[in-house]
């Protein structure tokens, strides 16, 4: 009865851990937003301070995801090429890391998929402002610092609409 019960536990708590994982790494779709970005100041890996506030005149796409998850490090070699086509013409990508404890695997992985645009750890508060519920999520800032777009998730179709919005906005006068 004991080892039936505790299988039971297992199985549950298994099945349980696996829905939220998946509910946290979205492989599609995307969910309008509107209205000023929220503001944040964070460190980089490579030691400079991000402050959003003083990247306007510029378009930025800021990336949250985690070195766990699937469409997000299936994104980064796209996000990758897009940073480095449009970096001269006003574009800065900013990564916004939500993985949890060990700050050192984050800068080994960002090192091993050789990550050219700066990468910080979102804490807690940042995520929420930005009303975050699963990953990979981009937000499309245009040079004013309002989004014009929020995508979840990671695919083909994403990556030609992250291309053409990221065209389009770069190409408009402030």
């Amino acid at each position: 009865m004991k080892r039936s019960l505790l299988t039971w536990f297992l199985i549950f708590n298994i099945c349980t851990g696996g829905a939220f994982l998946l509910s946290r790494c979205s492989t599609g779709g995307k969910e309008p937003s509107s209205g000023l970005a929220p503001d944040f100041s964070l460190k980089s890996f490579d030691g400079k301070e991000i402050t959003l506030s003083q990247l306007k005149g510029k378009v930025v796409l800021l990336d949250f995801w985690a070195t766990w998850c699937g469409p997000c490090k299936e994104s980064i070699p796209h996000l990758i090429q897009l940073y480095k086509n449009y970096r001269e013409k006003g574009f800065e990508l900013v990564g916004m890391n939500v993985d949890r404890g060990d700050g050192e695997a984050v800068r080994r992985f960002v090192t091993s998929m050789d990550i050219p645009y700066p990468v910080v750890i979102a804490p807690e508060d940042v995520v929420r402002s930005y009303r975050v519920t699963g990953i990979p999520v981009t937000f499309l800032i245009d040079k004013k610092g309002m989004i014009r777009q929020k995508v979840v998730g990671f695919n083909a179709p994403i990556a030609k609409q992250l291309d053409t919005q990221v065209a389009d906005l770069t190409s408009e006068k402030p």
